[in-house]
């Protein structure tokens, strides 16, 4: 029996984030209340912060409790805890494999790139037990010794530097991969339901794939696929002959090279369903910090700019968009005011679902 077999259902079902779960535990109405409160300028992280700590938490009681029942017997020396999680990890694959991997201060980035490969795991394991001795060392020296005892359900584990400081160096790889697959999974999640969303209510249809063939007349729109260059859209529009490439990221003032690399993705010109199209660039974002030279720079690439934090951005967004495609809509003349009730009407007939469908197919 492998150490996973050992792991609560809690920490199991929070080892990775996937879009079906997001979806089942705040439910449909509770996904459009997000997307309205970023089209009203709201932050999509102040909502998935709290389930990403709900789900930290029930990861750190399941490591708990995997000390408890299993591992807290293999901590006599280091030697023996590395070794044993080691060989575990030699025949472990997929959320098994993560689990070990935690267990040694590792994240599988981190594997990657300070360990290089799986097959360099022995030599890692006798330098992380060799770390570790002396982190405990000067631990001691400087805080004297640590005792207590952890007890669950009369499962007592005595603790020492050794056991808390394995058991934190496993927290905190399990920490970062956590967050780092939350913020991942919903970005890109929340990017596709928030366009999706804004695009039918403009009553742009949408399309599963790009098309092959195309009824210039008609307003269309695809999710994130991939040019001929290879460069990712998050979504493209098209109508009567033009197309407009739309790239949005729920970045901050914080990762201003990011943003800035948004503005030379796309090109001036598309075969797009066998139709020329004239191309333009519309680049969302959360917030684009003071000295930023974004708008600049996207003005020469005949782009254009919007930061999610203002309540106006969906107005400014369908004015853009109809300028571009020479086109009317309702959302360009609504009045601050009347956004919430509007879009509380628009959300409740679009079936946001099919705009994640092809991510809960893959994930499961």
């Amino acid at each position: 029996m492998g150490i996973y077999d050992q792991y609560n259902y809690l920490g199991k079902n929070n080892i990775t984030a996937t879009s079906s779960d997001f979806t089942n535990m705040v439910g449909e109405d509770g996904v459009k209340e997000v997307v309205k409160k970023v089209f009203l300028g709201g932050n999509v992280r102040d909502v998935t912060e709290f389930i990403t700590q709900r789900r930290l938490i029930n990861s750190y009681s399941a490591m708990i409790d995997l000390y408890l029942k299993e591992l807290g017997a293999k901590i006599e020396t280091t030697q023996n805890y590395t070794r044993y999680v080691a060989e575990d990890l030699m025949e472990s694959k997929s959320d098994a494999k993560k689990l070990d991997l935690w267990l040694l201060g590792l994240t599988q980035k981190g594997l990657d790139n300070i360990v290089r490969t799986q097959e360099n795991i022995i030599d890692y394991q006798c330098s992380f037990a060799e770390s570790m001795d002396n982190a405990v060392k000067n631990l001691k020296s400087e805080y004297g010794e640590l005792k207590g005892t952890i007890e669950i359900n009369d499962r007592k584990l005595d603790l020492s530097w050794n056991v808390i400081s394995y058991m934190l160096m496993a927290m905190g790889a399990q920490t970062l991969s956590i967050r780092g697959s939350e913020k991942s999974m919903n970005g890109k999640m929340f990017e596709k339901l928030v366009l999706g969303s804004i695009l039918s209510v403009m009553e742009f249809t949408f399309l599963a794939e790009p098309p092959t063939k195309i009824d210039k007349n008609k307003k269309y729109f695809w999710l994130s696929n991939m040019d001929e260059n290879e460069r990712e859209t998050d979504a493209t529009v098209i109508y009567n002959g033009i197309a407009v490439s739309i790239d949005i990221g729920f970045i901050g003032k914080g990762n201003p090279e990011i943003t800035l690399d948004k503005v030379t993705r796309f090109n001036a010109y598309k075969q797009i369903g066998g139709i020329p199209h004239d191309m333009s660039t519309i680049i969302i974002v959360d917030t684009v910090g003071k000295n930023s030279d974004l708008f600049h720079k996207a003005e020469r690439v005949n782009g254009h700019v919007l930061q999610m934090k203002n309540r106006d951005w969906t107005i400014e967004f369908s004015k853009m968009l109809c300028k571009i495609m020479h086109i009317k809509h309702e959302l360009s003349d609504m009045d601050l005011g009347d956004l919430d009730s509007y879009f509380e009407s628009k959300l409740e007939s679009i079936d946001i679902s099919m705009f994640i469908k092809k991510d809960i197919h893959k994930k499961r």
